[in-house]
Order: structure tokens, then sequence, then C-alpha cells
């Protein structure tokens, strides 16, 4: 007796595409910081711009470029900053949250001035409405 398996012709993607294209604001409006994200998308690649600062104006403010691509849903990049540290980042839906809540996990890989660190690590972020 044989067994016949039948596979579907084509690729299934068990992910959605996800378009990242658009500006996005740190959620907490109790924070002492600001930190803005900036994606703009071009299929599966994506360059993206971030800036940061605290809200009263002292101490540094980053502001970083990098490109990636789009895998499974996950954007995923690498980045410089205004103080010439490097890392990587991921930006995806924040699974458990409210919709429209995006996880940004940014992870320096080269060190070089450590001031802008405290706006590092896991930001929770808003897609703002697109502006004219």
């Amino acid at each position: 007796m044989a067994l016949v398996l039948l596979a579907p012709f084509g690729r299934a993607s068990t992910t959605p595409d996800v378009n990242y294209n658009g500006h996005y604001e740190m959620v907490d409006l109790k924070a002492a910081r600001v930190f803005s994200l900036k994606v703009k998308q071009t299929k599966h690649d994506a360059d993206v711009t971030f800036s940061a600062a605290m809200a009263d104006g002292s101490g540094p403010a980053p502001d970083g470029a990098g490109k990636g691509r789009i895998e499974k849903g996950v954007l995923s990049f690498k980045f410089k900053d205004s103080f010439n540290n490097e890392g990587t980042c991921t930006l995806q839906p924040s699974l458990g949250a409210t919709p429209g809540l995006y996880q940004l996990s940014i992870t320096v890989t080269k060190a070089v001035d450590p001031s802008p660190f405290h706006f590092y690590g896991s930001v929770l972020l808003k897609k703002a409405p697109d502006r004219p």
C-alpha cells in the first residue's frame, strides 16, 4: 500500500504582509524621553531613521539611520547613530498589546559613546497619522 501526500503548489505565507511605511512615536505620555522613528518601505526593503531626546532638551539627543529588510513580518535593520555607535534593531507588531502598537528592540553592537544608551533597549511605539 502506498501513501501519497499531496502538497499545494506555490508558496503559502503564514505571515501577512506588513506595511511599516510611516512615522512612529514612543507611547509613554508621561516619559521624560521622546523617541521618533520613520520607515520608508519598498516591498521587503526599508530605510529607517530615528531621533531621540529628553523632553526638556537636556542631555544627548541621538539621531540614527539604517537599512533593513522585512522577513516573516519583522523589520530587521542595522543602524549607526550620531555618536558613532552601531547596532541592530527589530520592529514588529507588539504581541498581546493594544492593536496599532509596535515593539522596537535596539541592541548596540559597537559602542563608541554610551551617553545615549538610555534611549535604547525596548521601546513601545505607536504609528502616528500621516502628515501632509
